[in-house]
């Protein structure tokens, strides 16, 4: 029981220590871009006169960040670093530094990002070759992804409002329509006779239509003859298949 429970124990312990580990790393890596690294100007040859390697192929070859620092080791009494501007720099005026060091083992801390010139204080010295340049890089930021935008809608097209029918009395210079004059209306009926030629006094006489009684005599009589044709002709031929 008491195995189990020291195996547990442990068991949690390495967990933790394995949950702190990366929070241990970035609390590192944090304090070590806040102090910065240090720099030897001349490397192990230090603040003189001839180095072995020039200080402009030592500053080549070095990268200098903002919070890093560089130290000047030199004779205490014998020499000097100024911080002078680039015009001083160039010509070697020594009469206006920025700044001044002389205690032999000087300090100075990068604030910002940019060109530091530094020349030995020392008369002749700087015209000899003594002096160093040193290029600050600027803060880089971590870049986050960009964001991609939504898609664009298509706006909708907007119609034109429909045109209105114009009004009677939108333009007064147009005259109204005029309505189609009505057309004679046609006689209803024909004339029943024709009409009369000028100078004839003749009148035309129209004969009258056989009434009622006289057609039906007329077809009675006709049936009749037809029926007494057809009883003779059946007649006849009986006569003649006896023969």
């Amino acid at each position: 029981m008491a195995s189990s429970s020291s195996s547990s124990s442990s068991s949690s312990a390495s967990d933790g220590m394995v949950m702190l580990l990366p929070v241990l790393l970035f609390a590192v890596v944090l304090v070590d871009s806040s102090q910065g690294y240090v720099f030897f100007a001349g490397g192990r040859d230090g603040w003189v006169l001839n180095p072995s390697e020039s200080y402009g192929h030592w500053a080549e070859r070095n990268r200098f960040q903002v919070n890093d620092s560089i130290v000047f080791r030199y004779e205490k009494g014998e020499d000097s670093v100024l911080v002078v501007a680039k015009k001083d720099f160039d010509s070697c005026n020594l009469s206006h530094p920025n700044r001044r060091f002389a205690d032999g083992d000087s300090r100075f801390e990068f604030e910002r990002s940019g060109w530091f010139f530094f020349v030995s204080g020392a008369p002749g010295r700087c015209e000899a070759g003594q002096k160093l340049v040193v290029v600050v890089m600027a803060v880089r930021r971590p870049r986050w992804p960009p964001v991609s935008a939504p898609p664009s809608l298509s706006p909708t097209p907007v119609l034109p409002p429909a045109a209105s029918p114009p009004s009677e009395t939108s333009d007064p210079a147009t005259p109204p329509a005029s309505a189609p004059s009505p057309s004679p209306k046609a006689s209803a009926r024909p004339p029943a006779f024709p009409p009369i030629p000028t100078g004839e006094t003749s009148v035309p006489v129209l004969s009258p239509a056989p009434g009622p009684s006289e057609s039906a005599a007329t077809a009675g009589a006709g049936d009749h003859s037809g029926k007494w044709m057809l009883r003779i002709a059946t007649l006849v031929v009986g006569i003649m298949i006896f023969i």
